[in-house]
């Protein structure tokens, strides 16, 4: 698993390709893929290409809002993208997405679409985006999580009984925690917004309370892909992330032998674990085909390809996120011997799809645990600029009560240097002049 992280430079390399490749246009057997980085299993393009006698040219973004500009201004011709789910709600309300060909008979997996998926994921999107459902095929899923410490089991003790409330309530605990949230300005407002059991796209809140709330939590990080690398290492005792960050704190853990300082071995040694909430906030990928298509027909091919059980188990291997179909579930209990790790100099620190499986249960259905699932709502610039002034103010109060704590530190600091040297002078002048006896 994250394998394809070994060709990390061959893509960067296949995107400057990519690039020119686009903005000169394609044949008829070329495929445009629209996607993020390191996200799909190279060899299935390859094995794609071969199969179907195509090219796949594939461009890489960091965001969802890039794809949709990118789509949004029709100067390339992209038969794929994978979007977040938001994001997709957006494209399909814009008129911007192709209606999947889900009744083509000789498109197998794309004909199952209303049974293949997780359950929980197929209820979700009944509940919340029924109208994409044939305009959109999940790839990869997850839920906003808590990655946290094992290092205090009071930690994991506090997190499983608060739920989110375990990142905004100090007075939990009774010792020093260490605690750090995405620089993400929506996030943070989200994760407490559930964490008092509202809805995460609530608009109508109080400022303040929101404001107070998350400068109450004084968090000590505020950042992004370091947060999961924080807590590995021990700097932070919990934070803030998605599912597919825990796991790729996982493996790379593994890989620097982080777990051989412990008495375990492999995932027994690793100080870290993950938690999903009984209320939270899922989110997923989807395959979409965008109306700048000009090979349609390649673009179901795609899809359908991708969707087959055997090329997705690759896929997921490959990647290292949650599985969408519930028959790559099943072929990671059918393959449980099969390895995620492996240590060919210590075989006892191996970990197979097995042991993955059994200790955390969140990857092959990261709601299993939770009973209040919501899916983060398109919103517009303003609601986005509200909460990026909600959280500015959190920071900025905190840092004035920290600068004001500074200041009196510095101050009480002073008098007590002054007081000390006062003393200390008084001191040499009563000795020098202590003996001098008084004339009558």
């Amino acid at each position: 698993m994250k394998k394809i992280s070994i060709i990390g430079s061959i893509i960067i390399l296949f995107t400057i390709f990519a690039c020119i490749a686009l903005s000169s246009g394609g044949n008829a057997n070329t495929l445009y893929l629209l996607n993020w980085g390191e996200y799909i299993n190279q060899e299935l393009i390859t094995k794609f290409e071969q199969e179907y006698n195509a090219i796949v040219i594939e461009e890489t973004v960091t965001s969802s809002e890039t794809m949709y500009q990118k789509i949004m201004a029709g100067t390339t011709s992209y038969d794929v993208a994978i979007p977040g789910d938001y994001m997709v709600t957006k494209l399909y309300k814009e008129g911007l997405l192709k209606e999947i060909d889900v009744n083509n008979q000789e498109l197998k997996n794309l004909n199952n679409y209303k049974t293949m998926f997780n359950d929980d994921l197929t209820k979700l999107r009944e509940a919340n985006m029924k109208e994409t459902i044939t305009y959109s095929m999940p790839y990869f899923w997850g839920a906003y999580s808590m990655i946290y410490s094992t290092k205090n089991s009071e930690v994991e003790e506090i997190v499983k009984q608060n739920d989110f409330k375990a990142l905004f309530d100090k007075s939990l605990y009774d010792f020093d925690v260490k605690m750090g949230m995405y620089s993400t300005a929506r996030w943070a407002v989200a994760s407490y917004l559930m964490s008092n059991n509202f809805n995460p796209n609530e608009e109508s809140f109080n400022d303040n309370d929101v404001i107070s709330g998350i400068k109450g939590a004084s968090f000590d990080v505020w950042g992004d892909d370091q947060l999961k690398r924080k807590v590995a290492t021990g700097d932070l005792d919990l934070v803030f992330t998605q599912l597919g960050d825990f796991f790729d704190a996982l493996y790379l853990a593994l890989d620097e032998g982080l777990d051989k300082n412990n008495s375990g071995d492999g995932l027994e040694g690793l100080d870290f674990n993950v938690y999903v909430p009984k209320t939270t906030a899922a989110f997923f990928d989807s395959m979409v085909i965008p109306t700048t298509t000009k090979n349609e027909e390649l673009a179901n091919l795609f899809i359908n390809f991708m969707l087959d059980p055997q090329n997705a188990f690759e896929n997921a291997l490959a990647v290292g996120y949650s599985p969408t179909l519930k028959s790559v579930a099943n072929l990671y209990i059918e393959n449980k011997d099969e390895l995620y790790y492996e240590d060919s100099e210590n075989p006892s620190r191996n970990v197979t799809l097995g042991n993955l499986t059994a200790k955390y249960p969140f990857y092959l259905n990261p709601l299993y645990n939770s009973s209040n699932v919501y899916l983060f709502e398109p919103k517009d610039s303003n609601y986005m600029t509200k909460c990026e002034t909600i959280v500015n103010q959190a920071k900025s109060a905190l840092e004035s009560n920290n600068n004001l704590g500074l200041v009196c530190c510095i101050a009480f600091g002073s008098v007590v240097i002054v007081g000390a040297t006062s003393y200390i002078t008084y001191r040499i002048v009563k000795k020098k002049h202590g003996s001098r006896k008084i004339s009558k």
